[in-house]
């Protein structure tokens, strides 16, 4: 993995974005990175606000610039000052994923982070969030934060299928954490099986297969957790990984799970064949979204 030397991280000044930088500052202290602090402002959204909330008073365009540079400039200020860390204030105008994209790009970030929004963070991130549109345009990886951060991660879950993005997925869990425990997992179910039991195929074969896929993702996995620093805890799981994967990262008490997506022309691909979106509705921790295989050779 490159290392971290430059953080992006999005902020509207909500309560979310406001955990999404606390994260993001811990990060810069952990990795001795820089921090850019962006906020960007809709075109028509200052138009509305002018219109509506400053209707009848001399306040221009500039004014509200001005007004949310500040705002922007004392919150880069504060963390700066709790953090002892070089914190940029930018503000920018225009549509918020594609300003975020720009700016994580211009300022040659190496980590992009948001904050998750709403009652339903994850289910919101699926219904064309800010978000989503950034996952899908940045090739870079984008963590997506749901919890107050009190501490560095302590409990890191990487779900890994048997393709070429399983390294990468790793690489990333354990380079944003390097002192975390990390769980790399691999949740699988025989090709077709329930077919093959109403094919007649009895319980021995299928437990022989179920064997054959064990051992070759056993190997995948222990091959993977050798070549790593600080060696990984490795499992693997019979089952759906929808629900292997969200009961795992409960029993565990994980505080981040990392997932790879198969390609920008996708919003968020699990590795895993089998995964869904349904993994990102359910988690209650931050995740993070390594970039696809493609983009990571860019």
């Amino acid at each position: 993995m490159k290392p971290i030397a430059s953080i992006l991280a999005a902020t509207d000044f909500s309560v979310t974005a406001g955990r999404a930088a606390e994260r993001a500052a811990l990060l810069a202290v952990q990795h001795d990175a820089r921090l850019i602090l962006q906020h960007s402002l809709p075109g028509r959204a200052l138009e509305r606000l002018h219109q509506r909330l400053l209707a009848g008073s001399e306040a221009t365009e500039a004014q509200l610039h001005d007004h949310f540079e500040a705002s922007l400039r004392q919150q880069a200020d504060d963390l700066a000052a709790r953090w002892q860390i070089e914190v940029s204030p930018l503000l920018t105008v225009g549509q918020p994923h594609r300003e975020i994209t720009r700016a994580a790009q211009e300022g040659s970030a190496d980590l992009v982070v948001l904050g998750a929004m709403g009652e339903h963070p994850a289910r919101e991130f699926f219904l064309g969030s800010t978000a989503e549109r950034v996952i899908r345009e940045v090739d870079l990886p984008v963590l997506v934060v749901r919890s107050r951060p009190h501490e560095m991660y302590r409990r890191v879950v990487a779900p890994i299928d048997m393709s070429m993005h399983g390294p990468i997925v790793a690489q990333l869990a354990r380079g944003i954490a390097p002192a975390a425990r990390l769980t790399l997992v691999h949740a699988f179910e025989v090709p077709f099986e329930g077919k093959l039991h109403f094919a007649g195929v009895s319980e021995a074969d299928i437990f022989r297969y179920r064997k054959e896929e064990r051992q070759h993702a056993l190997a995948t996995l222990q091959s993977l957790a050798q070549a790593m620093k600080n060696r990984p805890d490795i499992r693997v799981e019979h089952g759906m990984p929808e629900a292997v994967i969200p009961a795992l990262l409960h029993k565990l008490s994980a505080d981040l799970v990392v997932v790879g997506k198969h390609g920008s022309s996708e919003v968020v691909d699990l590795l895993l064949g089998s995964m869904t979106k349904h993994l990102l509705r359910e988690v209650a921790c931050d995740f993070l979204v390594a970039p696809s295989a493609q983009e990571a050779r860019a």
